[in-house]
């Protein structure tokens, strides 16, 4: 049986317009004109970050209005980098994504990518970048998966690598925890 990232490696090659194998899992689109996205599941935050284009550690700022991202109109926030924290080697069937130059201190804008096609509007859970879903630590920093604009959500669009999976909370030391949280 293949693996998950070798089945988005497969599918993303199968629908041509859609790069960044490691992410996606497959996608249809509804009669909205929202594309409906299948994803990958990371089975840890060292597997995923291996696949991410950059892994950042900052804060959340503010809500910095709007990106056309699979037909919708996602959140997109302003994010100040702190650190940019290495990413792991690749794992299993992981496919990298380009790297992405961000530099500590910078100010970017993310995308939160959404969960399309669901019951409940596109961050059913609560938007992962919103400081209100309490997955900052005690001084509000995250660590942010990122990976830079797909055609998906415009070029250059840094984005979350998927809605699930893209925001987590720092360990105590500030690095990349080692399982998901809760578990």
């Amino acid at each position: 049986m293949a693996s998950a990232s070798a089945s988005a490696t497969l599918a993303a090659a199968l629908l041509g317009g859609v790069t960044g194998c490691a992410v996606l899992g497959s996608t249809t689109t509804a009669t909205s004109g929202e594309a409906c996205a299948d994803w990958v599941t990371f089975k840890s935050p060292a597997e995923a970050a291996s696949g991410a284009g950059v892994v950042l550690r900052g804060s959340v700022v503010e809500r910095d209005g709007t990106a056309r991202f699979f037909g919708v109109d996602a959140h997109r926030w302003l994010f100040d980098v702190e650190e940019v924290l290495e990413r792991p080697a690749p794992a299993n069937d992981v496919e990298p994504r380009p790297e992405v130059e961000v530099s500590p201190g910078e100010r970017v804008a993310v995308v939160s990518t959404p969960e399309t096609c669901t019951a409940g509007g596109l961050y059913p859970g609560g938007d992962p970048l919103d400081p209100a879903t309490g997955l900052g630590d005690a001084d509000g920093s995250v660590i942010v998966l990122l990976v830079d604009g797909d055609g998906q959500g415009g070029e250059g669009e840094l984005h979350l690598i998927t809605p699930f999976q893209g925001v987590l909370t720092p360990d105590l030391d500030g690095s990349l925890p080692a399982g998901w949280l809760p578990e």
